[in-house]
């Protein structure tokens, strides 16, 4: 693909064999085709094979060269398209700089594997310096009050209205923009390692590469072989997480274009020292964190899975931490396989206090819109670790709801702060310090609304709240704060 993209760049190579590709034109029924519809064709091809075509003739070089084909191919990668291709002269010449990393801003939000706690990364290109950065997304908590809960005195509740925030002072990656000759003529590029500039001056002591990865097939992954992302999150790619040699030589790089992982990389960080003010350094603490992604359709509410999405959660003395809430539809090992089905099964299940209140429902206003919110709770509600601590890291389940429907249903909670909310059974995973001695407990997951639940670890008499987070508006916002306390 390097190649392909040097050779295309270089017209005077392609003027040497017009002569052969001006006859093989003239026998293409791509070329006799008018413009626009040629146009329209084009539209539909990947970087790889416009390039094939820059590559043919004089004609389809022209076509495949079009402002309009590489702004669409930005403009796929990118949620916020930007108005110019500055700083570079054209679209093409963008896209050519930051090949083949237009993957980090497509898939947005990045997680790692670093040790216990993880990082989630939040990536997207910046048009005013022209170049790919990622901002690690932290959460406080804001103001916090504790009181007694009223159904139960003896259990604690910490109120918990948390500020979500991008650090912007330190990006955790930067692409900046590099040339297009100058990227053209790097070689190796898919195998070496990219220096960042992610310190706030010129005498930080950290030091930071990019660099790619390679998908692990799946006939050669081993339950035993520790892999990112961790098999609680479904993905189509899964790179190895260890290495003996620290990842520095080329058996977990790709060896060509083809084997370029898009939905994981890696970053290698470390310290480094001059002795004495000389020019000598010392190199220390490296390590190497690897990354991997979320399809969308894991965090992305809808009306049959409203529960979905990244959320923040109090975790007392441990403080903010990310999890992703995943709503599937089987239960108890039976998938509801129709939207009649789970209305059934709703509607004949119930336990003896849900009737009444379906009953009341279907006599009162806008009754059957309540019918239908009251249809959604089904199926199971995983809560999986993005980020986490040292007793239950990164990558493990934090509580897991088998039911939300009428097999999990336990009441409709009438005191406050959870008047109106139901209340189902879950298990929540707790451990000793180094994630020893895990196990799961029960628990009961207050569903209070689509943006804000509530988990009751039974064991521990506390409560603790969770916040649905705006990946949206943290991707677009340019400030610090994704969200104000109320």
């Amino acid at each position: 693909m390097k190649q392909s993209l040097i050779e295309a760049s270089d017209h005077s190579l392609m003027d040497r064999d017009v002569g052969v590709n001006a006859q093989q034109a003239e026998v293409s029924n791509l070329t006799r085709l008018p413009p626009e519809i040629l146009h329209q064709v084009l539209t539909h091809l990947e970087c790889p094979a416009l390039v094939s075509l820059i590559r043919t003739c004089r004609l389809l070089r022209k076509h495949a060269e079009s402002e309009l084909l590489w702004a669409n191919l930005i403009r796929e990668c990118l949620p916020n398209f930007p108005s110019s291709p500055y700083p570079s002269p054209s679209f093409r010449s963008l896209y050519i700089a930051h090949h083949p990393y237009w993957f980090l801003p497509k898939h947005r939000v990045w997680f790692s594997d670093t040790a216990h706690t993880g990082k989630l990364v939040l990536v997207k290109y910046d048009p005013r310096r022209g170049s790919i950065e990622g901002y690690r997304l932290l959460g406080s908590k804001g103001e916090s009050a504790f009181h007694h809960w009223s159904f139960d005195p003896e259990v604690s509740i910490h109120s918990f209205d948390p500020i979500v925030t991008l650090h912007h002072d330190r990006p955790v990656i930067k692409l900046e923009h590099i040339d297009p000759a100058r990227q053209l003529r790097r070689q190796g590029w898919w195998e070496g390692e990219i220096h960042m500039k992610t310190g706030s001056d010129a005498h930080d002591s950290v030091f930071s590469t990019f660099f790619l990865s390679r998908a692990l097939p799946k006939q050669l992954q081993d339950p035993s072989m520790e892999m990112w992302p961790p098999k609680s999150i479904p993905t189509h790619e899964r790179v190895r997480s260890a290495s003996q040699d620290n990842f520095h030589g080329w058996g977990h790089k790709p060896q060509k274009y083809e084997e370029i992982s898009t939905k994981t990389f890696r970053l290698r960080t470390w310290m480094q020292f001059s002795v004495g003010g000389s020019a000598f350094r010392v190199r220390m603490g490296e390590e190497v964190s690897t990354w991997g992604t979320l399809d969308p359709d894991l965090y992305t509410p809808t009306k049959e899975k409203p529960y979905q999405g990244i959320w923040v959660g109090d975790y007392a003395g441990h403080g903010c931490e990310f999890v992703l809430v995943t709503q599937r539809e089987t239960v108890q090992g039976e998938a509801y396989t129709t939207r009649n089905r789970a209305w059934s099964r709703w509607n004949s299940d119930l336990p003896e206090d849900e009737p009444d209140r379906r009953i009341i429902m279907a006599n009162t206003p806008h009754g059957e819109d309540r019918v239908q919110e009251f249809s959604n709770f089904k199926g199971r509600i995983e809560a999986i670790k993005l980020t986490g601590d040292v007793n239950v890291p990164r990558g493990e389940y934090t509580w897991i709801a088998n039911d939300i429907g009428s097999a999990g249903f336990i009441r409709v909670a009438e005191e406050e702060p959870f008047r109106g909310a139901r209340v189902v059974k879950s298990r929540a995973h707790i451990a000793a310090r180094g994630f020893q001695d895990d196990e799961f407990v029960p628990s009961q997951l207050i569903m209070i609304s689509h943006d804000r639940l509530a988990q009751y670890w039974v064991p521990l008499g506390h409560i603790s709240f969770y916040e649905r987070v705006d990946i949206d508006s943290l991707i677009n916002s340019s400030g610090r704060t994704a969200r104000e306390p109320a």
